[in-house]
């Protein structure tokens, strides 16, 4: 119970935080650095080889468990949140640490950059093939998240966090090589997160995790990145030898076992 009131005071703040849930806004969240990892070419290269794949516009309820009110759905809001020095928690539980316990600077630096190359390239491809969300198309669905109108009517694919979602994914499996299985899905976990929320369809997080994937690739061999990388894996190295655990993590394994 009380696993399970922490993961929901810690969805609750991140309403509160992140209104749209995306990777810019206000209430106190850190400023993401004015650039990623890649240039315009090098994005433009990535975005070209992407186009969405068919996806029914009808939505239909999934499991129940994951429904209004469940832990998986207050673990959605949760993992709404895609910024650094916040978003590391989402890799808390499978790496056994606290991640945020104390300051993170490189990784904080690391995700930060990645998440601003994730959002260029989704931004871009969302420009070049729209598709409504799931609560545009359908007004009677319940968000999990404060959602405006600009945000309701912004396009569907390829779906954001699930991009994000499998880049963070693939720098964990990198950064502890040890659960890069557990990294990695715990990055897919994010994405399906924006299909939990009725943000995005099924087939934008299928393709986002692709992308992601792509993307995490390209950035891997761009300059200063393998610095970061090795300073940020310090500071993990480190998190890792303190010993301390995430209280809610009791609640996450059922959230995720549903």
């Amino acid at each position: 119970m009380v696993e399970r009131q922490l993961i929901r005071a810690a969805a609750a703040a991140i309403l509160i935080l992140v209104p749209g849930a995306c990777v810019t806004g206000g209430g106190g969240a850190p400023a993401l650095p004015a650039s990623g990892y890649l240039e315009a070419a090098a994005l433009g290269e990535l975005a070209d080889g992407f186009t969405p794949s068919p996806q029914t516009l009808t939505w239909t309820e999934g499991s129940p468990a994951a429904g209004p009110g469940t832990d998986r759905w207050w673990l959605a809001i949760a993992q709404a949140e895609l910024r650094a020095p916040d978003a590391a928690q989402h890799f808390d539980c499978v790496l056994g640490t606290r991640l945020t316990e104390e300051p993170r600077p490189a990784l904080t630096r690391l995700m930060n950059r990645l998440l601003v190359d994730a959002d260029s390239l989704t931004r871009r491809l969302a420009t070049e093939h729209t598709r409504a969300r799931p609560i545009a198309v359908d007004p009677t669905l319940q968000p999990c998240q404060r959602v405006t109108g600009a945000m309701r009517d912004s396009p569907s694919w390829p779906a954001n966090g699930a991009v994000a979602g499998a880049a963070y994914g693939a720098l964990f499996s990198a950064l502890a090589p040890d659960q890069a299985a557990g990294s990695r899905a715990r990055g897919r976990d994010i994405g399906q997160s924006r299909v939990i929320c009725r943000m995005n369809w099924p087939g934008d997080v299928a393709d986002g995790a692709r992308i992601g994937e792509a993307l995490y690739a390209r950035v891997s061999a761009a300059p200063g990145f393998a610095a970061d990388l090795e300073a940020a894996r310090a500071e993990v190295t480190t998190a890792r030898a303190e010993g301390l655990t995430h209280p809610s993590c009791a609640s996450e394994r059922r959230a995720l076992a549903d």
